[in-house]
């Protein structure tokens, strides 16, 4: 009887091997032959799943920002307002190893997306929904009496959009200015202006 192969289970495992992979020792320094050593597979056994390295990169975004909206979704329960921003903006901040694991993702991500129109694309898609996310929890704080009367829902957008990627950045490449309450403590500080 031949062998049941579990395709998505297979997708994900090849995933989570290059995620950590690329974590460990960065993107271009990465093979498609360790990924597929560390997913238990041939050196070939990843083409029927990813075409090449862009493509697999893709998909381990895709995984990153699932896993944050899991972690958001998780995390908010009750919570309106500011509060549901400021939980859903600590599920992207790197705060501890699983996140600054998924910065190191981002990052190569970002250079890959700029010159590869479907990973631009994806991108797109992924931070449009972030920014919806954010504006609509603004939105809420406006309602809730939480926002100054002079706040920009669009402009604080950019900021929060910009300060997460910034954050994300910091933590990969000034891993010492990038402690967890440091980062807190910035985002509480720009939550309290905008009070």
């Amino acid at each position: 009887m031949p062998k049941i192969v579990d395709h998505d289970e297979r997708r994900l495992r090849i995933v989570h091997a290059t995620w950590r992979l690329i974590a460990e020792k960065g993107f271009r320094a990465t093979t498609m032959r360790e990924i597929a050593r560390a997913a238990g597979s041939a050196n070939g056994g990843l083409f029927p799943y990813f075409r090449n390295k862009e493509e697999l990169i893709g998909a381990t975004f895709e995984h990153v920002y699932s896993a944050t909206n899991a972690r958001f979704a998780a995390a908010r329960a009750d919570l309106e307002g500011l509060a549901a921003l400021r939980a859903l903006m600590l599920q992207i901040f790197p705060l501890d190893d699983e996140r600054i694991l998924e910065a190191r993702i981002v990052i190569p991500f970002w250079e890959y997306a700029a010159n590869e129109p479907e990973l631009l694309a994806l991108h797109e898609r992924t931070m449009d929904a972030w920014r919806v996310e954010i504006a609509s929890h603004l939105e809420r704080a406006r309602e809730l009496g939480e926002l100054g009367d002079g706040v920009d829902i669009a402009v604080a957008t950019d900021h929060l959009m910009t300060m997460a990627d910034g954050v994300q950045v910091v933590a990969v490449v000034l891993p010492g200015s990038a402690a967890p309450d440091r980062l807190e403590r910035m985002l509480d500080g720009y939550l309290d202006l905008l009070r």
